[in-house]
């Protein structure tokens, strides 16, 4: 009786399991100096949505040639989103500390502009990912993408939620987070992303090329 066969579905799990460890903890580590979230999370998405099409590729090697070649178009958006949510983050803390007739005005204000701050910063990355735009558009495409497809925008909130929730309370799980969780959930998201994507640049009933996700494709507008 063998032990290890590669045939096994058990063993290909486990090896996919190792494989997404991997690029996890190299996208941990690429996101250390912050600014460069930007850049890692658009070459996660990008690499995540590279094994939907081929699930053979190196996804550790892969990352890092995204990762390359996403840096500077990433890093100047990684920036303005990480200004953009601190100074959202301390307002919101800021007005909420205060017991006035203002602050009860301003406070809501505060929270749609943050959630929609956050809502554009989940969908920049995929799209910098998955199309070849510039900046302006593609901040615009994310900023009307949350409500274009709401459904979908719900479907990644579940999955945010639900990560949350397993780390906050399930000790076990955040082990398994540092090791796979940011890789599992960019996979999961991407599926909810590409479906998103497709029903904003058509018919999404019409038959299909097979996508090339090896290169951004052309602008979603």
């Amino acid at each position: 009786m063998k032990l290890f066969d590669p045939d096994n579905k058990f063993w290909q799990f486990v090896a996919l399991c190792l494989r997404y460890c991997a690029l996890n903890l190299v996208f941990l580590v690429t996101c250390i100096p912050l600014v460069t979230v930007g850049p890692a999370r658009a070459a996660l998405y990008s690499t995540v949505f590279a094994y939907t099409d081929n699930e053979d590729i190196h996804l550790v090697r892969e990352y890092l040639k995204r990762f390359k070649r996403e840096f500077l178009p990433a890093l100047g958006s990684s920036v303005i989103f990480i200004v953009l949510i601190a100074i959202a983050t301390f307002s919101i803390v800021f007005w909420s500390s205060l017991d006035t007739d203002l602050a009860y005005v301003t406070l809501p204000v505060l929270i749609i502009v943050g959630v929609v701050t956050l809502l554009t910063f989940e969908y920049y990355s995929p799209l910098q990912a998955r199309y070849a735009n510039t900046f302006g558009a593609t901040l615009s495409n994310a900023f009307k993408m949350p409500w274009a497809v709401f459904k979908y925008t719900l479907g990644l909130l579940a999955i945010d939620v639900i990560g949350a929730a397993l780390f906050l309370y399930t000790g076990w799980f955040r082990i398994a987070f540092v090791l796979l969780g940011f890789s599992w959930l960019a996979y999961a998201k991407s599926l909810i992303f590409l479906r998103a994507f497709a029903q904003v640049s058509g018919d999404p009933d019409k038959p299909r090329e097979a996508p090339d996700y090896t290169m951004p494709s052309g602008s979603i507008q």
